[in-house]
């Protein structure tokens, strides 16, 4: 299950995700740049790749702490981060920014993955076109619930059968994806929006792929067709946004049968995975160059100016947590 090119996907999604947000920070919009697409392509990677490590290995501590080791610390870098630029960057004087509750319900509520809750700091990006200290956030919430929903998941499949749970699960995310999805399109109330992108709706991304996994010697007599398939449903996606409720139908299947379809780009699996931290660190340094009056670049010099401080930045706090947590890996997370 190694001869993939999901790094080489990661990378682009990472990229697309950015490419999003620049365009977002200065005020424009694109449509072949929605972040969606691209965070629902990480969401079926982690599914897929995830649920098969805790099924070759079903052991639910060793699963937590190596997830933990892998996920939080590069996060709470994040976190604390941009807390401490806010102190250099805010409009206001310190002390005042220091006594704001919501300067303090920023830290605790990031730090547990709660950044609906306190997603601004008092004085910072009030100018920019979006407030928001990190907008990347949001989906670390679903992340971590998915990982708690996958040895539940693990049992669930032993005790009443693989298909008909994962077939269950779907079905049941499928129903509130679509419910919150046509709700919004008829009511237009942005609650029913921000509804969709939340846990219930998102499972489709993750346990797809899982049904893949878990047909995988169907899905590899039939990879070329669901490739294909697949990919003219993304075409109709991309060109009118009335295909939007196919996303869920045909991304999944894209991911997993591009990543291993492409034979062509299985050189890029040695690559160096960066995309994690990429992600984490672009929207702060995007808002920091903002809001130093970096809108008067052209898109395209903004993009050049800040994708090489992001990357050096990913670099580095990936190397500084693998070092700090190499200490606490069991030999087999090393």
């Amino acid at each position: 299950m190694r001869d993939n090119c999901f790094t080489f996907l990661r990378y682009v999604f990472a990229l697309g995700i950015f490419c999003n947000h620049l365009c977002i920070t200065r005020g424009e919009d694109i449509f072949l740049c929605n972040s969606a697409i691209f965070v629902a392509g990480f969401f079926a990677m982690s599914g897929f790749l995830n649920f098969n490590s805790y099924q070759n290995l079903p052991d639910v501590k060793r699963f937590v702490l190596k997830r933990i080791l892998r996920i939080y610390p590069p996060y709470a870098i994040a976190v604390f981060g941009a807390f401490i630029a806010s102190l250099f960057l805010t409009v206001l004087p310190l002390e005042t920014f220091l006594k704001q509750s919501e300067t303090w319900s920023y830290l605790w509520a990031n730090l547990l993955f709660l950044n609906f809750l306190q997603p601004t700091l008092p004085g910072m990006f009030e100018e920019n076109v979006m407030p928001f200290i990190n907008s990347s956030l949001w989906t670390m919430k679903i992340e971590v619930l998915f990982y708690i929903s996958l040895p539940m998941v693990h049992w669930a499949m032993k005790r009443w059968g693989t298909n008909r749970t994962l077939l269950s699960i779907i079905l049941l995310s499928l129903s509130y994806y679509y419910a919150t999805l046509f709700a919004y399109l008829y009511t237009e109330n942005p609650l029913f929006s921000t509804l969709n992108y939340q846990f219930p709706g998102e499972l489709c991304f993750f346990y797809i792929p899982v049904l893949m996994l878990n047909n995988w010697t169907w899905v590899k007599k039939h990879l070329n067709a669901l490739l294909g398939t697949s990919a003219a449903l993304l075409l109709l996606y991309c060109a009118d946004w009335h295909f939007q409720f196919l996303l869920p139908l045909f991304l999944p299947v894209l991911v997993i049968t591009f990543g291993y379809g492409c034979k062509w780009l299985l050189r890029t699996a040695v690559w160096k995975d960066f995309s994690y931290e990429f992600y984490l660190f672009h929207f702060p340094l995007l808002q920091i160059l903002f809001m130093a009056k970096g809108t008067g670049l052209p898109t395209v010099s903004a993009f050049f100016v800040i994708l090489p401080v992001i990357f050096i930045i990913a670099i580095a706090v990936h190397y500084l947590c693998k070092t700090m947590t190499v200490h606490f890996q069991h030999p087999k997370l090393a």
